[in-house]
């Protein structure tokens, strides 16, 4: 009988010599005991803002027969440079559930080419807003389906990033339309942002919540240093370590919540938009202490306050939109859009929404507590759509191939050979 060998599988950390092992070893020791001893610091802190925050229960109710449409759209990160410029993808969809059952779905496509001498344009920037721009139209479509509620991955207003790079950019692209047919459209960026905010205003009015899956405020934090400010002031920001919990809002919601509950920052905050600056305050704190020191000027709270709202009107209006449209949507941001979260599940993450302040939450928090994805804690539906959806990172490439093969189907051999051989010399080409 021939014996197997058995390979003996060997870690990483046996590869290397026995004293490093040894100090690496103790490396890890130590390193588990400090991370022990802040974590035990860190749900002291927690506990504490426990107490201070308003949490809300989600009250129970039949969303069996609730009519919800759900949005999301898609776009590869890399647009495929050949053919003289370069092609970008773009998708949307919309799915309509009553209760919990599919009743409905669309779809819709895009795709944008530009010249490579075209100047001053950013394929990825113009591709995202325009798949932003098609997602708000599967919106407004769904809601002519009937449904009551609608469900929009990403903040109403979180396209808004992208947009001062885009402002005098004039580009064509091809999308399907209502009918089904080929489109062509040609605009401005300028004229592509404003038909965006159109859009999104008109959901925001309609009875739509916004899913926001990765936020990165931390406004606790800064309300933990209004809360401590005396003490901050004393030691002149030295104990600032000791009061903060150096986590963004949806990491310190996630363990203190409790399954069930709802959290609304405008229960802890003035105005509905006051989180955008108490989440700047705590990341520029410090900073603006040891300005103030070295300059012999109070520390005095209102004035971080005021400092940390210019810096937020400022950052908004230098990175993100034309004047004329960023003062109609600064106030609605501000005044009008309730963030918050719900958690679904005991062990899984706080979801983070939007909607707007006159909104009725009871009749749509508890669908989408209970019609929910136990793995994300994010409403199902959204989940579904969102993998439904989703174009493969090389999807682009090989539909630039189909391109080309169909070139090489429909044009005369000698000029698509003349063609690639100058635009794409690299790429070799076989005719049969």
């Amino acid at each position: 009988m021939r014996s197997v060998a058995v390979r003996e599988e060997v870690s990483e950390w046996q590869k290397l010599p026995a004293p490093l092992q040894h100090q690496f070893y103790e490396h890890a020791v130590k390193e588990a005991e400090r991370r022990v001893t802040a974590l035990r610091r860190l749900m002291a802190k927690l506990r504490v803002l426990r107490d201070d925050l308003k949490f809300e229960e989600v009250g129970e109710a039949d969303w069996s027969d609730l009519k919800v449409g759900v949005v999301d759209g898609s776009c590869p990160p890399a647009p495929d440079v050949r053919l003289g410029g370069s092609y970008a993808l773009f998708c949307s969809s919309y799915k309509v559930f009553e209760g919990a059952e599919l009743v409905d779905e669309g779809y819709k496509s895009g795709m944008l080419f530009i010249v490579n001498t075209t100047p001053g344009v950013s394929s990825r920037t113009m591709l995202k807003l325009l798949m932003t721009r098609l997602e708000r139209k599967s919106a407004l479509e769904a809601f002519e389906k009937g449904v009551e509620w609608l469900i929009l991955d990403g903040s109403f207003f979180g396209f808004r990033y992208r947009c001062r790079r885009a402002e005098d950019v004039s580009v064509t692209w091809y999308e399907v339309g209502k009918g089904g047919e080929m489109e062509e459209h040609t605009a401005t960026g300028k004229e592509v942002i404003e038909e965006i905010f159109r859009d999104t205003d008109e959901l925001l009015r309609k009875k739509s919540v916004a899913v926001v899956k990765r936020p990165r405020t931390a406004a606790l934090d800064g309300y933990l240093i209004e809360k401590n400010w005396d003490e901050i002031k004393a030691t002149r920001g030295g104990v600032l370590d000791e009061i903060v919990t150096s986590l963004i809002d949806k990491a310190v919601l996630s363990i203190i919540m409790s399954k069930g509950e709802y959290f609304l920052y405008d229960l802890l905050f003035s105005h509905p938009g006051d989180f955008y600056f108490y989440s700047v305050m705590a990341g520029i704190c410090r900073k603006w202490i040891e300005d103030r020191m070295k300059k012999n000027e109070p520390l005095d709270f209102n004035a971080l306050f005021n400092f940390s709202v210019k810096r937020v009107e400022h950052r908004e209006r230098r990175e993100n939109i034309p004047t004329d449209v960023f003062n109609r949507y600064y106030v609605t941001l501000m005044s009008e859009i309730r963030r918050g979260y719900f958690k679904a599940g005991g062990e899984v993450s706080a979801c983070c929404f939007e909607v707007h302040k006159d909104a009725r939450l009871d009749e749509i928090l508890p669908y989408l507590i209970g019609f929910n994805n136990a793995d994300t804690g994010h409403p199902f539906p959204l989940d579904l759509v969102d993998e439904d959806v989703r174009l493969p990172i090389r999807f682009v490439r090989e539909f630039v191939q189909e391109v080309e093969a169909q070139v090489l189907k429909k044009s005369e051999v000698g000029l698509v050979r003349d063609y690639f051989q100058y635009i794409n010399p690299q790429k070799k080409w076989g005719y049969v």
